[in-house]
């Protein structure tokens, strides 16, 4: 789970800005709470703002994080960094990001900062589960010298294994940790693992239906216990969303399944082969009654409604998350979706009971409806906000000081009305002909 997220000097955000799900000591929905080690974790974070604000830039930050430890940039091209553009201060300065997480009972403090030419730190430190003190463990710790135009390194004891050897790969614009876990250093494994197998971003662009197409079609999935609840769960939810779908009709697309035309050459026959092993791709129908009840009829998935899709796409990613323990991040949630969907989809992940499961939810809205004291906590609440210099700031309402919410108050009331700021102030303007 994810303890708390820091970034700085990237996009809309200068000074460094802090995501924190570590909760407060309110005791309102206790069950909104999981206990992780010594800290008491929020299950759900949404997080709201006015346009260009810098909801979309926190996520994309996350990703640009993940996407910089998962893919290391080959020698000599550049990082996918973009600074604070707006102070010349800035501009030149390293982007920096840092996560804290608990993955398989151990809290992990891992960061960096790089511009789009190179690594300048990175540090990783531990705190083992079952210590008196809560003292962190220094793994290792890198910083480059604008003096000598080198960089200099620090290796803990408590980490194991060739370091000198990481250290000599870890060129320029790549990271120690993913070289650690392309040459199986089993620590640095389990670090990098958090990152690639259980932090799931998904910006606005990117459309997630193969997801859920995957788990309806996927035999040997199916056949395990998470495959078979993940895949009852989704015709369930569909049939009860008021859709009017009864079921549904999914198979992976095979080549053999595929009539070429006779006048298709072989290479390029070589080529749709190849590229549905790479990116596969699914026909999904569903199933509805005809108006006397006695009849079945199929419509394709993409002759359904936009709202409809929408809603078939997130369900196979978030009950993954519940399945498997993810911590997954939304931009825009909302979209397309009825208000009582999208809270249906919240209170999936913050309700869920599955045994073993500690689901966790972040995601950037602007539907109002969620903000409701009978279904998050103050400190659930996050917003974005663009100081007189057009650089992000963040905060939550539980830490609003100028007018502290109180208990059980209207939140989406205060907040339209401004009461806790991040939103948008609309000058008059009129048409005149």
């Amino acid at each position: 789970m994810l303890v708390e997220f820091k970034v700085g000097n990237y996009r809309s955000f200068r000074e460094e800005q802090t995501l924190s799900l570590v909760a407060s000591n309110d005791t309102e929905l206790p069950g909104n709470c999981v206990d992780q080690g010594k800290l008491r974790l929020l299950k759900t974070v949404g997080i709201y703002g006015p346009n260009a604000s810098g909801k979309s830039n926190l996520i994309n930050a996350l990703s640009t994080m993940q996407e910089i430890i998962e893919k290391p940039a080959k020698p000599g091209k550049k990082l996918p960094v973009t600074p604070f553009k707006l102070d010349d201060k800035y501009s030149k300065k390293p982007s920096s990001f840092e996560a804290i997480f608990y993955h398989k009972k151990i809290r992990y403090q891992y960061g960096f900062t790089a511009t789009s030419e190179r690594i300048y730190d990175e540090w990783l430190y531990a705190y083992p589960e079952g210590r008196l003190k809560d003292i962190a463990q220094t793994w290792f710790k890198r910083k480059f010298n604008k003096k000598t135009g080198k960089t200099d390194w620090n290796f803990g004891s408590y980490l194991k294994g060739e370091k000198e050897k990481l250290k000599d790969r870890a060129i320029n614009n790549v990271l120690l940790l993913s070289v650690g876990a392309q040459w199986n250093n089993k620590q640095l494994t389990i670090v990098y693992e958090w990152f690639v197998e259980k932090l799931r971003v998904m910006p606005s662009d990117v459309r997630w239906l193969p997801v859920t197409s995957r788990i309806l079609t996927d035999a040997k999935e199916a056949s395990t216990e998470f495959g078979k609840h993940l895949n009852e769960w989704i015709i369930d939810l569909l049939k009860t969303a008021d859709l009017g779908i009864c079921g549904i009709d999914a198979k992976q697309i095979k080549p053999e399944d595929i009539r070429f035309p006779e006048e298709l050459s072989p290479e390029d026959k070589g080529i749709i082969v190849e590229s549905l092993k790479k990116s596969p791709k699914f026909d999904i129908k569903t199933l509805h009654h005809d108006v006397t009840g006695k009849k079945d009829i199929y419509f394709q998935m993409k002759d359904e409604s936009e709202g409809t899709q929408r809603y078939f796409e997130l369900l196979g990613p978030c009950l993954e998350t519940i399945a498997k323990s993810f911590t997954a991040v939304f931009d825009e949630l909302e979209r397309s979706l009825h208000p009582l969907l999208t809270r249906k989809i919240v209170e999936l992940i913050q309700n869920s009971n599955f045994e073993k499961s500690v689901p966790q939810l972040i995601f950037a809205t602007h539907d109002t409806t969620l903000l409701d004291p009978e279904l998050f906590r103050r400190d659930q609440i996050w917003f974005t906000e663009k100081n007189e210099e057009n650089a992000t700031q963040l905060y939550s309402m539980a830490d609003y000081k100028e007018r502290r919410p109180r208990k059980k108050e209207a939140m989406q009331k205060g907040y339209l009305s401004g009461r806790y700021g991040a939103v948008p102030i609309i000058e008059a303007f009129e048409l005149n002909g």
